[in-house]
């Protein structure tokens, strides 16, 4: 450890926060079984020890859960036990862990979502997955801690979870709340208390009685009627209301719907019916009307008056949420059914709905504007605020210098040069915007 402690701070100084790595190191040494597994490691593979202050110097959180397992320490030499997990065998391994009894089974849930969820971590920042590959895999990871609760609960009817938002699309940011809807197969009052029962029982153990106690926070308040409606809604209950009650930004919404666990009939059902309350007719220009004053009321009202407007990643002028409604709008005008944002650019531009320049623009802007908000969740881990793997305000670029200085050195760039690459991109893809999809 004294050969290398040089090499070590010298690693230290090139991580987005070295004195927050120094103390993480400091951390993981204090433990005398701790200490001979990084010795052990570190005389083994300097390049452990190197990918490890990367790591330390980038995220607190990531410190804190590699604390709790140094044994991921090991790991970090071999490029073939960062490999992304299948999405059958991350399912198998939550199912292990869900088994272990009810007592047990929420630390063991949480181990297991903590230990891959730093794995994630350690590919996308040591550049070994890209940013698609990267919202893929922590798509994944909440679809087996989601499966594995279904499993434990024990629904007493054929029940499926339903996949929204950016889960549905597989590009969700790491601590990001997995959007759901609950729907099973029934008739009966007996039947919608059982599902209720269980969709309860499902949230409390998925979401904790508290953030620290939380494995993965769900949110069902897409549903019908949202927060006002039952947790779970039976087949014919959600067809009954799509097609009396549902409304446009309902439709909208059903675009990025994903089954990502539970009875395959239940799935296949529910997919035949969302087609239909998608896809049945055409979208009229009231529909169209009504989506473009559903986003500028969002443009006005949603921004948090802590966050800053102009460098807001996801409802900002030109980022994600104008790129998303752009090609949702497309989508529905068109046809073209995808789920996720960067395959319904790339199927648009393909069909001739979007020309090559804007289609490139939008995809810059989106690809930019995500890398940056993911990276920001990971650096900004317990700085803009305490709460699962990331901290609160992590959708805008911070104000202070210092924390802009952090996320920057992540990126390798500049405070001031990310600045400037954000209002290039979010400009050009504004201009999209405002032709495309508000008709200006």
């Amino acid at each position: 450890m004294q050969q290398l402690l040089p090499l070590l701070l010298d690693w230290l100084s090139e991580s987005p926060d070295p004195d927050q790595g120094l103390v993480g190191l400091r951390t993981l040494a204090g433990a005398p079984h701790r200490r001979d597994l990084l010795v052990t490691a570190f005389r083994e593979s300097p390049e452990v020890a190197r990918r490890l202050c990367l790591l330390l110097g980038t995220s607190r959180r990531l410190g804190e859960i590699i604390a709790r397992h140094p044994d991921f320490v090991e790991l970090l030499d071999d490029r073939a036990a960062l490999t992304a997990l299948e999405p059958d065998e991350l399912v198998q391994n939550a199912m292990i862990a869900a088994d272990q009894g009810p007592y047990r089974r929420p630390g063991a849930l949480r181990h297991f979502f903590e230990t891959e969820t730093v794995r994630i971590a350690a590919r996308d920042l040591l550049d070994l997955s890209s940013l698609h590959e990267t919202g893929r895999a922590l798509a994944n990871l909440g679809a087996a801690v989601v499966a594995a609760g279904l499993h434990a609960v024990a629904p007493g009817v054929p029940m499926a979870v339903i996949g929204m938002g950016s889960f549905g699309g597989a590009e969700i940011a790491y601590g990001s709340d997995l959007d759901v809807l609950l729907v099973y197969e029934g008739t009966t009052a007996s039947d919608m208390q059982a599902a209720e029962h269980a969709a309860s029982a499902l949230f409390r153990l998925c979401n904790g009685s508290t953030p620290a106690e939380g494995i993965v926070r769900i949110d069902a308040s897409l549903r019908p009627e949202g927060r006002q409606g039952p947790l779970a809604r039976s087949l014919d209950a959600f067809e009954r209301y799509h097609r009396r009650w549902g409304e446009t930004w309902e439709r909208q919404a059903l675009l990025r719907a994903r089954p990502v666990a539970g009875n395959e009939a239940v799935v296949e059902r529910f997919v035949a019916l969302a087609d239909q309350a998608v896809w049945s007719s055409p979208l009229d220009e009231t529909a169209e009307r009504e989506i473009r004053r559903m986003k500028a009321r969002i443009e006005r009202e949603r921004i948090p008056p802590s966050d800053d407007p102009q460098f807001h990643l996801k409802l900002g002028r030109g980022s994600l949420a104008d790129v998303e409604w752009t090609a949702q709008l497309l989508q529905l005008r068109t046809g073209t059914r995808a789920t996720g944002t960067r395959d319904a650019l790339d199927l648009l531009e393909r069909a001739g709905a979007l020309d090559a320049t804007d289609a490139g623009a939008l995809r810059e802007a989106y690809g930019f504007c995500a890398r940056t908000r993911n990276r920001w969740h990971l650096v900004g881990s317990y700085v803009a605020g305490a709460g699962g793997v990331v901290g609160s305000g992590a959708d805008a670029m911070p104000r202070q210098p210092q924390l802009q200085s952090r996320l920057a050195r992540s990126l390798g760039t500049t405070p001031t040069e990310l600045r400037e690459s954000y209002r290039r991109v979010t400009r050009r893809s504004r201009k999209v915007v405002e032709r495309v999809f508000y008709g200006l």
